[in-house]
């Protein structure tokens, strides 16, 4: 499903040239949930906006369902995100003068979507992430961990086959952050592929694999096919 293969990546300002990612290689195969783990300032984060085509890279390649997105223009990228990836983000993001179900609303209606189609998929997500009885409460009439249910609600709305959760219960205490990763584990078994980064030890133990990332570095540079391998090295 996902191939990266020696791929680099490179902030630069007239004065300096940061090396974010150095030759990383990845493979995910489809319905995994991989948790990318690492310091602060090692990659994480730009390996999954590289994933989620948010970033562009410069060297080695990037194959999604077995297509390299090298190359393709900033509105096949942006088609390729609407079709197969959804994001969740630390911060929630939601628009506070907006209802939940506006807030989910809001991507289908960029994709373009029908009025019963729009309404069908956000009343499908509310009854998943279990605030289907709060479809017109705003954001701040909810708790943190409510609030990130929201984002995920508005994230599968659109039923993407990837989920990029960038440290999603990083703002959430204890109790709210299991009750989210109960609810990525049970999208996950539902077949979506899920990669989530992290600094929680606990939550990556949650995953099906974890990936570390140090100064742009996999902990493991052997390449790794998880059909084929019993171990859980990752490249």
């Amino acid at each position: 499903m996902i191939k990266i293969n020696d791929l680099s990546k490179s902030f630069r300002t007239e004065l300096i040239e940061t090396q974010a990612l150095k030759n990383i290689q990845l493979h995910v195969t489809e319905g995994e949930f991989v948790a990318l783990t690492g310091p602060s300032g090692s990659g994480k984060s730009t390996l999954l906006n590289v994933l989620g085509t948010l970033e562009s890279f410069d060297g080695g390649d990037y194959l999604l369902d077995g297509h390299s997105v090298k190359g393709l223009s900033d509105k096949a990228l942006s088609a390729l995100r609407n079709e197969k990836i959804g994001f969740i983000f630390q911060g929630f993001n939601l628009i506070k003068d907006y209802s939940l179900f506006d807030n989910i609303e809001l991507p289908l209606r960029y994709r373009g979507f029908a009025a019963a189609e729009r309404k069908r998929r956000v009343e499908h997500a509310l009854e998943q992430v279990g605030l289907a009885a709060r479809r017109d409460y705003h954001p701040s009439q909810l708790s943190g961990g409510q609030q990130q249910r929201v984002a995920i609600a508005r994230a599968i709305a659109g039923q993407p086959r990837i989920l990029l959760a960038d440290e999603p219960t990083g703002n959430l205490d204890s109790l709210m952050a299991r009750q989210v990763m109960e609810l990525l584990e049970q999208i996950n078994r539902d077949g979506c592929t899920i990669l989530m980064v992290t600094h929680d030890p606990d939550q990556a133990r949650r995953a099906g694999r974890q990936v570390q990332i140090i100064d742009g570095h996999l902990s493991d540079a052997s390449m790794y096919d998880p059909l084929q391998s019993g171990t859980t090295a990752v490249a």
